[in-house]
């Protein structure tokens, strides 16, 4: 187990307060499906009852989502969204293992929402087969607790930000190439200062990386290839810290990001923290 090495480094990594209000009382059925949950502690009946309760987007139904998704199904989130306007292709297949052979050519968001109802018929899954785009990406994140960001456009990353920003919504972000990965934790505005997020107003992406670069500024997945485990490594991370927000369980990944480089299979923190720079393009 990794200890934090100072104090100093654990008040980087408040206790954030839940963020999902509990829902109705669990039935027979869920107390037997989500045991594990209730038996810890940190989560307890009341924690199940708030994922139940809970709303999640998930941009991306690709190799981040395919073990997000699955996750936060099985975890009990009520509600599920999905975004992805792609459609199966088999080379898609050496890691986005959400999806089949059977699935090649079929939308993408119809073959995750399938492999979640299998999971978790209670749920409800709602998609979206569309791109982001600035005229449609605000009123797609409107009404969500939380939105998961598992794309791999960086214009699309942006957008995605500046929306959750502008809505006042917390944001879990994850990133692979190769053989590694960054995940973290954004959350701006009053709620998110209330709930524990560092002040003034909260991190955002454009804290970690203010302006957004050229499109070709990053190398493509396509032209340099991932190693199959790396995405579902990343978002079974994505998962957990959308599950200890819901909840307010654990410290989140907070003003750190948490990079992976399963190569040497070496993990290390980058701390990092506001620098006010939330500047919010098109919106409502």
């Amino acid at each position: 187990m990794v200890e934090f090495r100072s104090q100093k480094a654990k008040e980087q990594c408040p206790k954030i307060r839940p963020l999902v209000q509990p829902g109705p009382e669990l039935t027979a059925a869920q107390r037997e499906r989500f045991a594990r949950h209730i038996s810890l502690k940190d989560i307890g009946e009341i924690g199940q009852r708030r994922l139940c309760n809970a709303r999640v987007l998930m941009v991306g139904a690709g190799g981040l989502g395919s073990t997000a998704l699955p996750y936060l199904a099985a975890a009990g989130v009520g509600t599920i969204g999905i975004v992805d306007a792609d459609r199966v292709d088999l080379s898609n297949l050496q890691r986005q293992i959400i999806h089949s052979t059977a699935a090649i050519g079929e939308l993408k968001v119809d073959s995750a929402a399938r492999r979640l109802r299998e999971l978790n018929p209670e749920l409800k899954v709602v998609t979206f087969p569309i791109h982001l785009t600035e005229e449609n990406a605000w009123e797609t994140l409107r009404g969500w607790d939380a939105v998961v960001d598992g794309t791999d456009n960086l214009a699309t990353r942006y957008l995605i930000s500046d929306a959750a920003v502008s809505l006042g919504m917390p944001e879990v972000f994850g990133s692979v190439l190769q053989w590694g990965a960054q995940i973290s934790v954004f959350w701006t505005g009053q709620r998110a200062v209330s709930a524990g997020f560092p002040g003034p107003d909260g991190l955002s992406l454009r804290d970690v990386f203010p302006h957004e670069p050229a499109a070709d500024a990053l190398p493509k997945t396509a032209d340099v290839g991932i190693m199959g485990t790396v995405p579902g490594m990343t978002g079974t991370l994505m998962a957990s810290e959308a599950i200890k927000l819901i909840t307010g369980t654990g410290r989140l990944l907070v003003g750190r990001i948490l990079y992976v480089d399963s190569s040497g299979m070496r993990v290390s923190e980058i701390p990092f923290g506001p620098l006010g720079v939330h500047n919010v393009r098109g919106g409502p």
